[in-house]
C-alpha cells in the first residue's frame, strides 16, 4: 500500500468524468456539451451521496479548462450564513439616497443567501475568455420561498453565468426554475460497475475479496462509492483477506460511534460544537435525514438512561422526523432537535 496518501477516499477519488464510476450516459450527455461549448442552466437530481455534486464538479473543470479557478464557484444552499454574510447583505441591500433614480433610500428585499454568496459571483464579468461563469448551488431545494428570487437572478446573469442546481427533491423546486433548467437524472452506480471498481482498488491494494462479499459491501454501503472504500479500508485493517462478517461488523462499528459520540457531545450541553459534529457526519458520510434519526434512536436505546428520558428523546426525534417528510430545510430541523436535546440534559 502506497503511504502518501493514506485515506483511499481521497486516493482513489477521480480526477476527470472517465474515472467517474458507471452512468455512461450521463458522462456521454455531458462530454456532448464540453464539446458544444454551450448548455442551458441544470438541474442535477438524485439521491443523496451518489456522486451529483462531484460529476458536476468534473464537468465544469473540463469545460472551463484553464479558465476554471477564475469562473467557477461552488456555495451550499442548505449551510446558514456567518454573522458577517449577514453584515455584507443588509449593506449592500440599502441604496443610499446620494445614488440617483427611483430606488434612491431604499431596501432591496434580495434575499440574503443571493446577496451574499451568489450576486457578488454571477455579476462579475467572465475571466480569461471563457465563455461564461458556472455556479453550482447545492441542496438547492433548501432555499425555499427564496427560490423566487433565484430565478429573477438567472434571467438578469443567464448570459454572464450559467447554473447548476443539484437537488435530492426536484417536488420541492419551483416550476418556474424546473421550466428554465435541463434535468440531469444521476443514478445509482450499478453492480457491476461498482463490482469493477472495488476489484481494482483490491487489487492495487493487495487485497483479497470475493465476488460474495463485494455484493455485502454494496448492499450495506447503498452503493454509495466513498462509503464503500471506507468500509473496505477499515476491514483491510485486519487482514489482506476481506471477510463478509467483518464488513458488516466494520459497517454497524463505524456507523455507532459517530452517532454515540454525537449523542455524547450532546448531552454535555454543548450545541455549537454537536451542530458542526452533525454537519460533518451528515456532509462526509452522506446519511439520508430519516437514516440520521433511526441511527440516533438506536443509539439512544442503548444508553443507561431513565425510561422517562428515553420516552422524552424518542419524542424529540418523532417530532423532528414529521416536520422533515414537509420537504422543510434539513438542517434546521437536525440543529433544533440538537437543541432541544442540548437543554434537555440540563435535567438528565
Amino acid at each position: 500500500m502506497e503511504e502518501e496518501i493514506p485515506i483511499w477516499r481521497i486516493k482513489y477519488h477521480p480526477k476527470n468524468l472517465d474515472q467517474i464510476c458507471g452512468r455512461k450516459k450521463v458522462k456521454e450527455t455531458l462530454k456532448h456539451i464540453i464539446q458544444q461549448q454551450n448548455f442551458p442552466h441544470m438541474l442535477f437530481v438524485g439521491a443523496k451521496g451518489i456522486g451529483k455534486t462531484l460529476i458536476a464538479q468534473l464537468f465544469s473543470k473540463e469545460f472551463l479548462k484553464k479558465t476554471y479557478n477564475a469562473n467557477f464557484k461552488l456555495v451550499y444552499a442548505n449551510i446558514p450564513l456567518s454573522q458577517e454574510e449577514r453584515k455584507k447583505a443588509r449593506s449592500e441591500a440599502y441604496v443610499s439616497t446620494s445614488k440617483i433614480g427611483s430606488i434612491a433610500g431604499r431596501r432591496i428585499t434580495t434575499p440574503a443567501f443571493i446577496q451574499a454568496r451568489v450576486k457578488p459571483f454571477v455579476q462579475l464579468k467572465v475571466l480569461v475568455g471563457a465563455p461564461f461563469k458556472i455556479l453550482i448551488v447545492k441542496n438547492f431545494e433548501a432555499l425555499g420561498q427564496n427560490q423566487q428570487g433565484f430565478r429573477r437572478l438567472m434571467e438578469i446573469y443567464g448570459r454572464n453565468c450559467r447554473m447548476i442546481l443539484i437537488t435530492t427533491k426536484i417536488s420541492s423546486i419551483i416550476n418556474p426554475i424546473v421550466s428554465r433548467c435541463q434535468i440531469v437524472l444521476i443514478s445509482s452506480v450499478k453492480y457491476n460497475d461498482f463490482k469493477e471498481l472495488i476489484t481494482k482498488i483490491a487489487k492495487q491494494e493487495s487485497l483479497e475479496i470475493s465476488d460474495e462479499a463485494i455484493e455485502v459491501l454494496y448492499k450495506i454501503s447503498e452503493a454509495k462509492i466513498s462509503r464503500a472504500i471506507d468500509l473496505l479500508q477499515l476491514s483491510s485493517i485486519s487482514g489482506k483477506a476481506i471477510d463478509m462478517e467483518e464488513l458488516y461488523e466494520y459497517s454497524q462499528k463505524f456507523r455507532n460511534e459517530l452517532i454515540r459520540s454525537l449523542l455524547m457531545v450532546a448531552f454535555k450541553g454543548d450545541f455549537p460544537k454537536v451542530r458542526e459534529l452533525a454537519r460533518k457526519i451528515l456532509s462526509n458520510y452522506k446519511y439520508d435525514i430519516h437514516e440520521f434519526y433511526l441511527l440516533l434512536l438506536n443509539e439512544i436505546n442503548k444508553f443507561p438512561l431513565s425510561k422517562f428520558t428515553k420516552i422524552k428523546l424518542m419524542n424529540l426525534i418523532a417530532d423532528s422526523d414529521l416536520k422533515s417528510l414537509d420537504g422543510r430545510d434539513n438542517d434546521i430541523q437536525i440543529s433544533a432537535l440538537l437543541s432541544k436535546i442540548c437543554l434537555f440534559s440540563e435535567y438528565m
